[in-house]
């Protein structure tokens, strides 16, 4: 018995039940745009292309766009895709960082990146 305690006249509590279709939940989630699925193909790690697309493309920072991009991340995982879904990942990623910075957060993301990664090639090369 899972619960002793329950008194066993008390009736049974039905399941709760939820009129939504798979498609109502799917229309709830954020949704990539044209601009962000261009992000989503930049390739991981390459900081430069991808602070040269934001420059470019200001509307990939809109609250949302991370998100989109996790949700696309899943949808490519779960079909076999995984280089595709580790790119969303990352250029998700690149994004939340930039916003927990603040204000001018991307681009203090993108300076402190590509500096080091600049002084990196200067040290390993």
């Amino acid at each position: 018995m899972l619960n002793p305690e329950a008194s066993p006249s008390a009736p049974p509590v039905p399941p709760p039940t939820s009129q939504e279709t798979p498609a109502d939940v799917d229309e709830e989630l954020p949704h990539m745009t044209p601009t962000l699925e261009e992000f989503a193909k930049l390739p991981l790690w390459d900081f430069d292309k991808s602070w040269l697309f934001i420059q470019n493309h200001r509307d990939v920072v809109v609250p949302g766009a991370s998100d989109a991009l996790l949700v696309s991340a899943f949808r490519a995982q779960r079909a076999g895709k995984s280089k595709p879904a580790k790119q969303c990942v990352h250029q998700s990623l690149i994004l939340q960082y930039g916003e927990k910075l603040g204000k001018d957060g991307v681009q203090l993301f993108f300076r402190r990146c590509v500096f080091l990664s600049r002084t990196l090639r200067f040290v390993l090369c």
